[in-house]
């Protein structure tokens, strides 16, 4: 009854400014089938650009390139800049490795190069400026390597507080070959290389995951010959390797989710038993205390064990508030098949997947899962979000898909961490489909930008106007 009567008192306080809120369309615009990693960036009042990724080696469609286009307030396309990748000679393939904000102004994106002719791998570090609209491209480090088949592996990162940028190259490593890494910490304020160091470990110990932490510092996932499959921590930073484990847990850790609290800094990770019987992958979460080295608590996850065929969960969006952890996660999973790309005129077929089941876990300061909150959404394609959120004066707002009686995309506000239709902002019946993962709020102008895609080949923009979240 309480939630009814301040849904009731909600709508009444805010129907005015609702009822109000007009939808502006941008026009159309094309795009490339290829294009990879849409993202929303350097938002500000004047104009918003989007970037993307064609990487694309091998054939007659061989192509690599960054492309950024830019929207006015009401989104129009004003103009589209692009890229290529360094080139090197017709023997270097070529590999996207991520793209990272620094502040409003610049956009960093990362990829490597390999050639089996010179046996060299580079990083490369291009800058795009939206003042002089310029791409600025530098090499970061430079490998050397025996053959393709041993050339190494790239891990990108990004803090969670966005304050730094790591790159970590591992060399090809065996039974008979250690580790060895190389490590590059970039600030994210400046774009700066901050530090560069070698980290080596010994023979049968490998790395299964590496993450940055909020404080610069890069953590390896590792195993090790004593530890057999539970995991253990090695945590560098420009000087020196800490060890540290899960105590007395016998875990076998997914990639974690690293984030800070003040001075203290945190891990959460989904796990299962290292040995034994485990009733899946993501069987349990637990969080870490970095700074004490001690698991705080291990917490068994129910929701995620029905999940037919789940490839993944990943970590959508997390924020502390109240004295409480939110996470909200998303998952893939297997959701049939598709030709096998690499031979478009066999009958050969590979996975294809859908990302859905989203989910709100909470946790209090102890590590305790305390709630999670299950939404029963529409699921997208790959390569799309099922869920969008922003966390706007400590309310949260999903722009999703809700299953159910009518099943239009919406802008929800979150009633205790619940969609409530009551509290629906606005319905987004349209033609086309809602990319649910793009959402961006402008307070001052009282702007959400949107998008939808139609078909394969056209997006277009969406102002909701008189909006005040």
């Amino acid at each position: 009854m309480r939630t009814k009567i301040l849904a009731l008192l909600f709508l009444l306080l805010n129907h005015s400014g609702f009822s109000q809120i007009n939808k502006e369309y941008g026009t159309k615009f094309d795009y490339d089938a290829r294009e990879i990693d849409f993202k929303v960036v350097l938002v500000d009042n004047y104009n918003h650009y989007m970037s993307s990724i064609i990487n694309v080696d091998g054939g007659m469609q061989s192509s690599n390139k960054i492309i950024i286009r830019k929207f006015d307030q009401k989104n129009q396309l004003v103009e589209t800049f692009t890229e290529e990748f360094p080139y090197k000679d017709s023997f270097t393939l070529h590999n996207y490795v991520a793209s990272y904000e620094v502040g409003k102004e610049k956009l960093i994106i990362l990829t490597d190069c390999y050639s089996n002719k010179t046996k060299k791998k580079e990083i490369h570090q291009i800058t795009f400026d939206k003042k002089t609209g310029l791409f600025d491209k530098k090499v970061i480090a430079e490998y050397t390597f025996e053959s393709l088949s041993k050339s190494g592996t790239t891990y990108a990162m990004v803090s969670q507080n966005k304050n730094y940028f790591g790159i970590v190259y591992s060399k090809f490593a065996n039974k008979k070959i250690a580790e060895e890494h190389q490590c590059t910490i970039i600030d994210g304020r400046t774009g700066d290389l901050l530090w560069q160091k070698d980290v080596s470990f010994p023979l049968l110990s490998f790395t299964d995951d590496v993450v940055l932490s909020d404080s610069g510092k890069v953590i390896f996932v590792r195993t090790t010959k004593e530890t057999g499959s539970q995991n253990v921590l090695a945590i560098a930073d420009g000087n020196t390797v800490e060890n540290k484990d899960f105590g007395k847990e016998d875990v076998k850790i997914k990639k974690p989710l690293s984030f800070s609290v003040g001075p203290n800094e945190y891990l959460i990770a989904f796990n299962n038993y290292a040995h034994g019987i485990n009733r899946g992958e993501f069987d349990k979460v637990l969080v870490y205390d970095v700074n004490a080295g001690t698991v705080l608590k291990n917490n068994p996850i129910e929701s995620l064990r029905n999940i037919k065929d789940l490839k993944k969960v990943n970590f959508n969006t997390l924020s502390i508030q109240n004295d409480e952890i939110n996470l909200f996660v998303d998952c893939d999973f297997q959701s049939g098949t598709k030709p096998d790309p690499t031979f478009p005129n066999s009958t050969f077929k590979v996975p294809e997947y859908s990302n859905g089941y989203p989910s709100l876990l909470i946790f209090n300061m102890n590590g305790e899962l305390t709630r999670t909150v299950d939404y029963k959404v529409r699921p997208t394609r790959e390569g799309y979000k099922s869920i969008g959120v922003q966390n706007i004066k400590g309310n949260y707002f999903l722009n999703t898909h809700v299953n159910g009686q009518y099943e239009v995309p919406g802008i929800y506000r979150l009633n205790n961490g619940s969609i409530d239709n009551n509290l629906k902002i606005k319905s987004l019946d349209d033609d086309g489909t809602i990319i649910t993962g793009f959402v961006n709020y402008l307070p001052e102008a009282k702007r959400l930008i949107l998008a939808k895609t139609e078909g394969n080949k056209q997006m277009v923009f969406i102002n909701l106007l008189n909006i005040q979240l």
